[in-house]
C-alpha cells in the first residue's frame, strides 16, 4: 500500500509517535483542504460586503499553506485547485488569459514550493524522530548504567565498610608507596597503627618518624634497597610512638609497575604488639615451667647428687689425714704433703663443679645461648645421673663422634633435655628382667652437616597408639608424671631451630633423637 507522503510523517509509521504534530485521519486532512477554501471564499465575501480590497490571492494562499501544514501534500493540492476553481470562476470570472494563466503560475509555484517545503519537513522530522529514539535509548542506557554503578559504589562502600572493620580487627592495615614520588597512601587502619590524623597522603619521612631509634638504621636500608631493586621485601622492626610506647609491626610489600612503568609497593602492615607480649608471656611460663621441671627432675636425682658430692668430700678428708701424716712425721715429707694438698685442691673442683651444675640447674634464669661443645654438655650430665644408673641396674655407652662442630645453645636447657630422656629411658627399661638393660647415648654429624644426639634403649617401645601424641602436653603413661617433659624438651630443641623425634627400634626398645643446627661464625 502507497503512502501519501504527507500522511504519517512522510510513512515513517512508528516513529511518529516522537513527532509533536498529530497525525489527522484522511477524512479530516481533506476536509482540511475543502474548510481551509471555504473560510478564504468566506473571509473575501466578508471583505466585499465592507467595500474592502479583496484580498482572496492573500487569503487563499493562506488556506493552501495551512492545508500542506496540517493535511499534507495531497490535500494541499486540492486546496491549491478549489482556489484556483474559485478565484477562476466565481471572484475573477471575467479576467483575461493573460492574467488568469498568471494567478494560476503562481498558485501551482506556491503548491510546488509548500511541497518541497513538506518534503524537507517530513525529512527533518523523521531525522528528529531517529534522532529522538537513539538519545532516548541512550538515555534509558545511561539510566541503566547510573544505576548499575550506584549499585557497584554502593558494593564497594560495603566492601570498603567491611574491609575497613576486618583491618580494625585484625590490627592490619594497607599502603601503596610510590616510590619516584615518595608518597604513601595509608588505609584508616595504617593512619590508626602509626597515630597520625587521617590525611590524603603520607610520606616516608612520617614513618620514619615514629620507628624505633634502634630499628632506624635497619628500616632506611630496607626502603632504600627496595627503591633501588625494586623487589618485594618482608620488614619487622618497632614503632616508638609519641605517648613513649613500643608497637611492633611486621610489613609485606609486594612491587608493582604503573602503566606510566614508575616502581611501586603495594602492601600491608600488621600490628603485632599484642601477639609479641602474649609470645614474650609464653616464653615466660615455658621457662617457669622448665624451671619446675628441672628442679622437679633434681629431686628425683638427690641419690646420684649426693653421691657425687660425697666422693670428692671422702676424698678431700683421706687426703687431709694423709696430708696431716706426712708432717707430723719426724722430718716432714713436703713432696708428699705438696701432693696431697694438690689432689685435696682437685677434690674441692670435683665438689664445686656438681654443687655448681645442681645450682644451676636449678637456679630460674633467662636463656644464655652460646656456641657449645655437644659432647662437653652429654659428659656433664652423666655424673647427674650416675647413681640412678647403678640404682636401675642400666648399663651405659657412650658412642660420641670427636671433633664435632659447635653448636649455639644455652648450655642448662640442653642439659634438661639429656637428663630427661635419660630418665625417661631408664624408667623404659624398669620392667626389663630377660634382657640387659642397656642405654647408649651417641653424637655424630649427619649429611647435612647438623648435629645429632641419640638415646637408644631396650625397654618396652613405643605403643602405636601413643606415637602421634607422646610429645603433646599433659600427655603420659606414667602412674605419677605430669605428662610435660617431652613436650618441654620440644619446645627447648625447636627454640634453638632443631627438631626432636622418636621412633621405635628395630629390635627392643626406642631412640629419641635430636637435631641442632651447627654454628659457624659469621666473618666481621
Amino acid at each position: 500500500m502507497k503512502h501519501d507522503p504527507g500522511s504519517k510523517l512522510g510513512g515513517i509509521g512508528s516513529t511518529s509517535k516522537w513527532i509533536a504534530r498529530p497525525t489527522p485521519s484522511v477524512a479530516q486532512r481533506y476536509g482540511l483542504a475543502l474548510i481551509s477554501v471555504a473560510a478564504a471564499f468566506g473571509l473575501t465575501r466578508a471583505f466585499l460586503y465592507y467595500h474592502l480590497p479583496q484580498p482572496f490571492t492573500a487569503f487563499a494562499l493562506s488556506a493552501i499553506a495551512i492545508t500542506f501544514w496540517y493535511g499534507g501534500a495531497n490535500p494541499g493540492i486540492v486546496a491549491t485547485l478549489a482556489s484556483l476553481f474559485v478565484r477562476d470562476y466565481i471572484f475573477e470570472a471575467d479576467i483575461n488569459a493573460a492574467s488568469r494563466i498568471l494567478y494560476g503560475l503562481v498558485f501551482i509555484v506556491f503548491a510546488l514550493v509548500m511541497t518541497r517545503i513538506m518534503r524537507g519537513r517530513n525529512e527533518l522530522e523523521v531525522r528528529v524522530a531517529e534522532r529522538t529514539a537513539e538519545l532516548t535509548e541512550a538515555n534509558e542506557d545511561l539510566k541503566l548504567e547510573i544505576a548499575k554503578r550506584r549499585r557497584t559504589e554502593e558494593a564497594l562502600r560495603r566492601s570498603e565498610a567491611h574491609l575497613t572493620e576486618a583491618q580494625r580487627l585484625s590490627c592490619t592495615g594497607s599502603f601503596g608507596w610510590n616510590v619516584s614520588s615518595g608518597e604513601i597512601f595509608w588505609s584508616d587502619e595504617s593512619f590508626r597503627i602509626f597515630e597520625y590524623d587521617k590525611a590524603p597522603s603520607s610520606s616516608v619521612g612520617m614513618v620514619l618518624q615514629r620507628v624505633h631509634p634502634e630499628d632506624l638504621a635497619l628500616v632506611k636500608r630496607t626502603i632504600d634497597c627496595a627503591a633501588l631493586d625494586g623487589k618485594d621485601f618482608v620488614l619487622e622492626h618497632r614503632l616508638l610512638m609519641p605517648d613513649g610506647s613500643v608497637k611492633h609491626v611486621d610489613v609485606v610489600a609486594h612491587a608493582v609497575r604503573d602503566q606510566a612503568d614508575q616502581l611501586e609497593f603495594v602492601g600491608a602492615l600488621m600490628d603485632v604488639t599484642s601477639a609479641k607480649r602474649a609470645a614474650e608471656e609464653l616464653h615466660r611460663a615455658q621457662v617457669d615451667l622448665a624451671h619446675v621441671t628441672r628442679v622437679t627432675t633434681l629431686g628425683e636425682l638427690t641419690a646420684s647428687i649426693a653421691h657425687e658430692v660425697n666422693q670428692p668430700l671422702g676424698a678431700l678428708v683421706t687426703n687431709a689425714e694423709a696430708c696431716l701424716r706426712w708432717l707430723d712425721r719426724g722430718t716432714p715429707d713436703l713432696n708428699e704433703a705438696r701432693r696431697n694438698v694438690e689432689m685435696i685442691i682437685n677434690d674441692g673442683h670435683r665438689a664445686g663443679e656438681v654443687i655448681r651444675r645442681v645450682r644451676a640447674l636449678s637456679k630460674k634464669t633467662e636463656p644464655q645461648t652460646t656456641p657449645l661443645d655437644i659432647n662437653d654438655v652429654v659428659n656433664e650430665i652423666v655424673p647427674l645421673v650416675q647413681r640412678e644408673l647403678f640404682s636401675h641396674r642400666v648399663i651405659l655407652r657412650m658412642e660420641l663422634a670427636p671433633a664435632l662442630p659447635a653448636v649455639l645453645a644455652d648450655r642448662i636447657q640442653l642439659q634438661q633435655v639429656l637428663i630427661n630422656l635419660v630418665m625417661n629411658g631408664m624408667e623404659a627399661m624398669a620392667h626389663v628382667t630377660h634382657r640387659p638393660r642397656e642405654l647408649v647415648i651417641r653424637s655424630l654429624q649427619d649429611e647435612a652437616g647438623q648435629v645429632l644426639v641419640t638415646v637408644k634403649d631396650s625397654g618396652v617401645g613405643i605403643a602405636a597408639e601413643n606415637a602421634d601424641q607422646m610429645f603433646n602436653a599433659f600427655f603420659t603413661t606414667k602412674s605419677n608424671g605430669m605428662g610435660m617433659g617431652l613436650s618441654i624438651c620440644r619446645s627447648i630443641i625447636e627454640a634453638h631451630g632443631g627438631r626432636l623425634s622418636a621412633s621405635g627400634n628395630v629390635g627392643p626398645g626406642a631412640t629419641f633423637q635430636f637435631l641442632l643446627p651447627a654454628y659457624r661464625e659469621h666473618p666481621s
